[in-house]
């Protein structure tokens, strides 16, 4: 293959080959770009406006992200090596053609040894040829045959040189980053096009589908026209570099094997590592799209409960100024008339007057009243967080915050940062929206009262002017003055009152708008703002604006912390020393008979009190804290924390079931624990289509009639009357079912004759195991007691215990609820804490010192709620010390003794480990348990509610919830309760 034919096959090559492939890849990715376009008009065509930024753009955004954001994606590399190979492909291993007389010229742009190999060819060239042609002179005169000077060829390893330099051509990289940039630009352009003017305007998706059109079709021109360049570029860099291999120019080594799988190699890592570095960023950025999107579909729904707020509130407030002014200025005006046609009798002038201060009595007056005692726009702020609160619950838990940017540079380069961006969310709502239009933001009880005044005023000048115009009337003068000028002078001066009124109350309510308006740009303007410009000083602003004070470690501190650190080492031997001789010193005090005791402080307080405590304490919460912390209704599902494994067990159960397998489940746990939450929420995860039948037992039952008749409301099998003709109809009946039974503690009564109900559904839930899958829940210690009484375990295949919840468990139910309200936590210290060196080599972190002082709080009131979150909710909350616009104070857990119960007598401490056991019990049902009579057991009941461990619940009687957990401890430690 000679020069000219090795120069056609590569233009060849390069033009119908690789130029062809490139540009067929480029097509295909510009139609998935084109494609995204169409897709765009299809959703605009779609929703409707409410529903184009919460829908639309969401699934567009999802389009992207599986269409555009895939790593499996065709790639331009592999096109590209894939043609390169088929293009060397057509060349020969190896071709040895004569060197040009250019490779022998010294040029300028050679470097110094080049030159000098220059030189030397040239030199040794002519010295040979010199030789060669004396040679040839002797042949001639010898007469022998002459013969031409051989030329110096070149040996060049052609199929490897055309390979390796075209995988050597940095151009493939540039054009990877000219396509991913393409891609980056369109989610960059949808993020520009939601954030104009702030989401006010409704995004124009036809304007921008035309405007990227455009630009599209230029940036792919534009693409090709560089891929054609590059390529004649490169077609004259292969020619030239070929030209010199095989000289002293360029060795025909570096064309090796190893050369060429190593320009291999290196092209694919720079190309791999680029566009994962593309593709990186793009996410990131589509994933702040997507935020910001999920924002602006938020300020809809908040602009639409602020919208309700607004009406509702401007009702009760004009209703109560506005309006009545406005007919107050009516009536005066009327009357000014009436006064200004004359001769008005006395009669009339008593009754304008009348009917004026009853005007303005009941009209206005009565109304201000209202508006001020009721606290209604404090009341309606309160409302209208709440809902907000669970519109914003909508958010992510956290997000990427996209900072300090390059785009320009290929790869791009961004810094991220994961923040809290649901706690974010809720406090910028409290302090950028709620907070403005608190009644002391907005002075708002001062301007009623001050209303209140002014119309006080009012009904006093009413009463001075008539009267004194009914007493210039009675006044016999000559130069009287006119009782009719004085009653129209009083009511124009009224009437400018009540006209100034009116147009303050439009003021305020003007101020009380704009709050609103002003409150809501600036919460979502900041929200986008932080999303879209990436501003971490705007991050570290908006964090410090809800910090509660500013954390700052004096030379006191440092020295303080590093002392203890210092203390902890110095102290070991002197700790182990004390340790030995206390060991010894309270054995020889033991054998001389002298014996320490031993004090256990606690705090103490009679149940009134504690009660009472506790009560004032929920009481003074805010509203939406006292809701997250309602111990009493069943949690939502976003704060339910199941114990561990219960679900993965309660799957398992119901898939054996369905497969043919007689099982069936049982949650077990003390009062408060979550066992009608889990139950609910398994229902609407499991029982979607069919809905189970649902049975509680809210009274105590223990004959088998009883219990067939509650199971026949739910089966509805008439002619019923036995357990096992219930069994018989249930085998009878093709249709397998799910029942759920709660509270099954109250199938029995601890007596010798009580156990009947609980022994027939036993039996009934073995033997119909097939066709139905039972659901029970019951009490932690009657599930126990009845497990020895009757081996109530054996009849349930899955047992889940619900008051069984971790450390971290605990914390999360409670942090869960916490977090949702949007204060913030400050956990303090107490004496011991203070003290110990674990807490002073920590001072001088704040972070570090809340974060022991959590995990320090939250192991102790793990242990003292046993797993039960009900009862650590209350102390939770008893643990509150003070809380402000935004923070919590957390005093250390105090494990409180209740006097008025461990003094009780043993026959009260047995009542309540009966109510304990059952749950629920009525005078009667004690009376069967305590073998006392019914008188006695009613006076036993009333005593016990009289001092708050009892409550009343559907007639019958339960344990306070409040003074579960110091009942059961103290049951515990007299041993009159256990488990196991």
């Amino acid at each position: 293959m000679n020069r000219q034919e090795f120069s056609n096959r590569l233009q060849q090559g390069l033009e119908k080959q690789l130029q062809a492939a490139i540009i067929f890849h480029i097509e295909e990715r510009f139609e998935t770009f084109e494609q995204l376009l169409r897709y765009f008009s299809a959703v605009d065509r779609k929703y409707n406006s409410d529903e184009l930024l919460k829908q639309g753009i969401q699934s567009l955004l999802k389009n992207i992200e599986s269409s555009l954001l895939k790593s499996d994606a065709p790639f331009l590399l592999d096109t590209y090596l894939s043609a390169v190979e088929e293009i060397g492909s057509v060349f020969p291993e190896e071709v040895v053609w004569q060197q040009k007389e250019q490779r022998f010229t010294v040029h300028n742009e050679d470097g110094i040894a080049i030159r000098a190999g220059k030189k030397g060819k040239q030199i040794a060239y002519g010295f040979l040829k010199s030789v060669h042609q004396g040679g040839q002179f002797l042949k001639r005169i010898i007469g022998g045959e002459k013969s031409p000077y051989p030329e110096w060829n070149q040996q060049i390893p052609l199929q490897n040189a055309v390979i390796c330099l075209l995988l050597q051509n940095g151009q493939v990289i540039e054009w990877v980053h000219d396509i991913e940039r393409v891609q980056l630009d369109i989610i960059h352009d949808i993020e520009e096009l939601l954030v104009k003017d702030n989401g006010n305007i409704q995004p124009d998706l036809l304007g921008f589908v035309e405007d990227q059109k455009e630009k599209l079709a230029e940036k792919k021109k534009n693409l090709l026209q560089k891929v054609k360049n590059g390529l004649d570029d490169q077609h004259v860099y292969i020619e030239k570099t070929i030209a010199k291999i095989g000289t002293i120019e360029k060795s025909s080594s570096a064309f090796n094997e190893k050369k060429l799988q190593e320009a291999r190699q290196t092209l694919s890592d720079k190309c791999i590592a680029n566009r994962k570095q593309w593709l990186d960023v793009e996410q990131l950025f589509l994933e702040r799209t997507q935020d910001v999107a999920r924002v602006l579909g938020l300020q809809n729904e908040i602009e639409h409960e602020i919208s309700e707020f607004k009406s509702t509130f401007e009702t009760a407030f004009k209703g109560a100024l506005n309006t009545p002014l406005s007919k107050l200025s009516n009536h005066i005006e009327e009357s000014i008339q009436r006064v200004g046609q004359g001769n008005l009798q006395q009669g009339e002038v008593q009754t304008l007057n009348e009917k004026l201060g009853e005007v303005v009595e009941s009209q206005l007056l009565d109304p201000l009243k209202r508006l001020l005692e009721n606290r209604i726009l404090s009341e309606k702020v309160e409302h209208l967080f709440e809902d907000l609160l669970l519109t914003v619950g909508q958010s992510p838990q956290e997000a990427q915050l996209v900072f300090d940017f390059d785009l320009d540079k290929n790869p791009p380069t961004v810094d991220q940062e994961k923040v809290k961006w649901q706690q974010l969310v809720i406090r910028a709502l409290r302090e950028l929206l709620i907070s403005p239009l608190q009644p002391d933001k907005q002075q708002y009880e001062d301007f009623i009262s001050q209303n209140m005044e002014e119309v006080q005023e009012i009904d006093n000048i009413i009463t001075v002017n008539f009267e004194s115009a009914l007493e210039v009337e009675d006044e016999e003068l000559e130069e009287q003055e006119d009782p009719t000028n004085v009653i129209r002078e009083a009511l124009q001066r009224i009437l400018a009152k009540v006209q100034e009124l009116n147009q303050n109350a439009d003021k305020k309510w003007q101020q009380i708008e704009a709050g609103l308006r002003e409150g809501s740009e600036q919460f979502f303007s900041s929200l986008v703002d932080l999303l879209h410009k990436g501003d971490s000083k705007q991050l570290q602003m908006l964090n410090a604006k809800y910090t509660v004070k500013e954390k700052t470690k004096d030379w006191q501190t440092i020295l303080d912390s590093r002392w203890a650190r210092i203390e902890d080492k110095l102290m070991l031997w002197s700790r182990f020393v004390w340790k030995k001789g206390k060991s010894y010193g309270n054995g020889i005090r033991s054998l001389l008979g002298f014996k320490g005791s031993r004090v256990q402080e606690s705090q103490r307080a009679d149940i009134a009190t504690y009660l009472s405590e506790t009560d004032k304490q929920m009481k003074g919460l805010p509203y939406i804290y006292r809701r997250l912390f309602d111990f009493k209704s069943l949690a939502e599902e976003r704060f339910f924390e199941p114990a561990k494994d219960s679900i993965p067990l309660f799957k398992k159960a119901y898939e054996q079931w369905k497969n043919k397998f007689p099982t069936n489940f049982a949650v077990v746990g003390e009062k408060g624990s979550g066992k009608s939450s889990f139950l609910k929420l398994m229902t609407e995860v499991e029982f979607k289509q069919n809905e189970p039948e649902i049975l509680e037992f809210k009274q105590t039952i223990w004959k088998e009639k009883e219990l067939v008749d509650k199971l026949n409301a739910v089966l509805q099998i008439p002619n019923v009357k036995s357990v096992e003709e219930l069994i018989d109809k249930i085998k009878g009946n093709n249709q397998r079912k799910v029942i759920i039974l709660e509270s099954v503690q109250n199938c029995f009564v601890r007596d010798i004759n009580g156990f009947k109900a609980i022994e027939k559904l036993a039996y009934l839930v073995s033997e119909t195991r097939d066709q139905i899958f039972w659901i029970v829940s019951c009490s932690r210690y009657a599930w126990s007691f009845l497990d020895k009484v009757m081996q109530m375990s054996e009849y349930f295949s899955h047992v889940s215990q619900s008051d069984s919840l971790s450390t971290d468990q605990i914390e999360q139910v409670i942090l869960s609820r916490h977090q949702a309200s949007g204060y913030s936590l400050n956990f303090e210290a107490d004496d011991q804490t203070l003290q110990s060196r674990t807490y002073r080599k920590l001072k001088d972190s704040e972070q570090e010192v809340q974060a022991y002082l959590k995990e320090e709080y939250f192991e102790k009131l793990t242990k003292l709620a046993e797993g039960n979150p009900s009862i650590a909710m209350i102390f939770w909350i008893r643990s509150i010390r003070e809380f402000d616009d935004t923070n919590f104070y957390i005093k250390p857990l105090e494990v409180t003794s209740v006097e008025m119960i461990e003094d009780l007598n043993p026959q009260v401490l047995f009542t309540l480990a009966a109510f304990v056991l059952h749950d629920t019990l009525s005078d009667a049902e004690l009376s069967t348990v305590m073998d006392n009579s019914i008188e006695k057991s009613r006076l036993l009941i009333n005593r016990l509610c009289s001092r708050g461990m009892l409550v009343d619940k559907e007639g019958n009687s339960t344990i306070n919830h409040l003074m579960y957990r110091q009942i059961v401890r103290v049951l515990k430690e007299r041993n009159i309760i256990h488990l196991g």
